[in-house]
């Protein structure tokens, strides 16, 4: 098989937020650049502001950067898992869910998502930043469920720093397949030190793009995807109304 070809990524822009939460896609391919310190502080402060309940901050994060074979530890655990999970059932991938892949492109998309290698970016990403949650690393009177809280504010911290990191022009693509199971979550945890009283949910790795996405897959309309005061009662955009009048 001939060797594949990317587009050249355009010089760095910077993004406004509406614009940046618009064109943010999963970018798995870098140059192996270094990027400014002061560009990392600026997505990693991003993650601060991240809400919680009570105000909590039930939410650490490590962030690998020079530590090389950590990297290639996580790189080699999420392609493991990627296999497994694409690599099981290879039928399932051809039922339409990645329609919006020029033909030409699907056979290299469906065989790196086989083989594991379409998830083994954090290898080569200059950042890889990964969230930890907790449910007893407070003093509130109740436990808040990991699943229910601390791996929300661990996502929604994420997002906003995948959100920043597009706003700068950086490329950046989340996944769970390192942790996505307790043995894996285990060798995450022996490797970085993280106490048993946290769990490591989630990694966004980030770099200076390699290449230029195609624009991404078509979202459910707003009328498909959110109901008014109760289920099933579509919201209608105000232009839409206005048309009918």
């Amino acid at each position: 098989m001939a060797k594949r070809k990317y587009g050249k990524p355009s010089p760095n822009r910077v993004w406004g937020l509406e614009d940046a939460i618009r064109v943010r896609r999963s970018m798995r391919r870098y140059t192996g650049e270094r990027v400014p310190d002061e560009d990392i502080e600026r997505i990693l402060d991003a993650g601060r502001y991240t809400p919680s309940p009570e105000n909590m901050q039930m939410y650490r994060f490590i962030v690998v950067r020079d530590d090389q074979e950590t990297k290639n530890l996580i790189a080699d655990l999420a392609r493991e898992a990627a296999k497994e999970t694409f690599g099981t059932f290879p039928a399932e991938l051809t039922q339409g869910r990645i329609w919006y892949v020029p033909p030409d492109r699907r056979p290299w998309t469906f065989t790196e998502m086989r083989d594991g290698s379409l998830f083994d970016y954090p290898r080569n990403a200059d950042v890889v930043i990964i969230g930890c949650g907790s449910e007893s690393f407070h003093d509130a009177p109740v436990i808040y469920p990991q699943k229910f809280f601390g791996a929300i504010c661990v996502g929604m911290a994420i997002y906003a720093m995948w959100v920043m990191a597009t706003s700068l022009g950086y490329a950046a693509g989340y996944q769970a397949f390192p942790i996505m199971d307790p043995r894996r979550m285990e060798i995450i945890a022996d490797k970085l030190g993280i106490p048993r009283t946290w769990d490591p949910l989630a990694t966004l790795s980030i770099g200076v793009r390699a290449e230029e996405r195609m624009i991404g897959p078509s979202r459910i309309p707003m009328e498909g995807l959110y109901y008014k005061e109760r289920w099933g009662n579509p919201w209608v955009r105000k232009a839409f109304l206005e048309d009918e009048k």
